[in-house]
């Protein structure tokens, strides 16, 4: 049983790095003609912005199944180093909203929820990993995403890149506030647990 676990492990990586892959060339084929969509009209524009930013999140997110690639920025990115900027942008962006909102919908099964965090302290280290993970996930597209619909604007048409900016700003950008800020109340509760045992 262990070595099918291992294989079918194994099978799921390649899985995802192919997806991954396809979506890089996809990406590229959708952008490299954005000249075709000079003139597109509101409604088809929102379901072009929201394909780009699908395609291009999607290469990271598939990318992070298959690999640690949360691992290519230094340890030091992930630690909050100015808790207080951070609940201000937590505060004014509503990003608080927008975690009830994901409760209520994406995230409302209890069971994809204890994939994350079982709930005991043993689960700690454990949901700190998968926060890095998540958002490694959505800071590189949130990056990417920023540069093209700042092209698209000037250079192509822009509604359809300030609909690129809009959709990137929440599928990515809230994202990485909420990351950030579950690390932050991390960091508090393993300062408090290293106090109690020295």
């Amino acid at each position: 049983m262990p070595f099918r676990s291992t294989r079918n492990r194994g099978l799921e990586q390649v899985l995802f790095v192919l997806a991954s892959v396809f979506l890089v060339f996809q990406s590229f084929g959708l952008l490299s003609g954005m000249d075709y969509y000079a003139e597109i009209s509101f409604w088809p524009a929102v379901f072009l912005a929201w394909v780009i930013n699908m395609f291009v999140t999607g290469i990271f997110a598939f990318a992070g199944f298959a690999l640690p690639t949360h691992r290519l920025l230094p340890a030091r990115y992930y630690e909050i180093a100015n808790p207080a900027q951070l609940k201000w942008f937590y505060r004014v962006f509503g990003v608080e909203r927008f975690r009830k909102l994901l409760l209520a919908t994406l995230w409302r099964s209890k069971a994809q929820q204890q994939k994350y965090f079982n709930g005991r302290p043993d689960g700690l280290d454990h949901l700190a990993e998968q926060s890095q993970k998540s958002e490694f996930g959505h800071l590189l597209p949130f990056l990417i995403l920023t540069v093209i619909g700042i092209y698209i604007v000037f250079f192509v048409q822009p509604v359809l890149g300030g609909l690129c900016l809009f959709i990137n700003i929440l599928g990515n950008f809230y994202p990485v506030l909420l990351q950030r800020h579950h690390r932050m109340r991390l960091q508090r509760i393993a300062a408090i647990r290293t106090r109690a045992r020295a």
